[in-house]
C-alpha cells in the first residue's frame, strides 16, 4: 500500500487575542473558526471565510462545541470581498483552554472538520486542500500548522496539536515536513 504525504508546515502566528480585540470582534479562548485572512485584514468586515463555514459550524453544534470565532458578515453567500470562497483556507482555532477540557476535543473537531470539506459540494478537490490550524501554545504566543493534502487525512493533526500544548514541536520550521500516512484506497 502506497503511503499519501501530507505536507505541515509549522509558523509562528500573529496574537489571536489582541488581533481579535483590534478588529472589534469576539476574542476566542478554545475553540473557533477564523477566517482565512485573519492576520492580513485591516477590518472586520474584510474577513474572507471558507464555503464550509456555516456547515462546520453547525456540526461542530451537533456535538456541544461551541465556536468561538468571528461570524461571517450579513452578506454571506452575495459577491465581493468577503463572500465565502473555497479558495480561502478553512482555519480553526484551538486555545490553550482545552488542555483542561475533553481529550476528544481535537479529534472530533478536525474529523468533522474533514467530512465537511471532503463531502461539501462547491468546497475543493478533498485531496488537495488548504487547511490552517492555529494553536494557543501552553506557554504563550501562537502556532500555525499549514496543511496541504488530503481532506481525510486531517484528523491525524490532532496529534500536532496536542504536541505544540505538550511544549514538543512547537518551535517554527522553515520547510516544509512530511508526515506519512496509510493511503486511502
Amino acid at each position: 500500500m502506497r503511503s499519501a504525504v501530507m505536507l505541515v508546515q509549522i509558523k509562528d502566528f500573529v496574537d489571536v487575542a489582541a488581533r481579535a480585540r483590534k478588529l472589534g470582534c469576539r476574542v476566542p479562548v478554545s475553540i473557533a473558526l477564523l477566517p482565512g485572512n485573519f492576520s492580513t485584514a485591516a477590518r472586520a468586515d474584510e474577513f474572507c471565510f471558507h464555503v464550509a463555514t456555516p456547515h462546520v459550524r453547525s456540526a461542530w453544534r451537533s456535538v456541544g462545541l461551541e465556536d468561538e470565532g468571528p461570524t461571517e458578515p450579513d452578506s454571506v453567500g452575495g459577491a465581493g470581498p468577503g463572500a465565502p470562497d473555497a479558495r480561502t483556507p478553512l482555519s480553526v482555532f484551538f486555545g490553550s483552554r482545552l488542555l483542561g477540557g475533553p481529550a476528544w476535543c481535537p479529534t472530533v473537531a478536525l474529523g468533522m472538520v474533514s467530512w465537511e470539506l471532503a463531502s461539501r459540494p462547491g468546497c475543493a478537490d478533498p485531496r488537495e486542500i488548504r487547511f490552517d490550524v492555529v494553536v494557543g501554545r501552553r506557554s504563550g504566543g501562537y502556532a500555525c500548522l499549514e496543511y496541504r493534502g488530503d481532506a481525510f487525512e486531517l484528523v491525524a493533526l490532532a496529534r500536532e496539536v496536542r504536541g505544540i500544548w505538550a511544549g514538543s514541536g512547537s518551535k517554527p520550521i522553515s520547510s516544509e515536513s512530511e508526515l506519512h500516512a496509510p493511503a486511502r484506497p
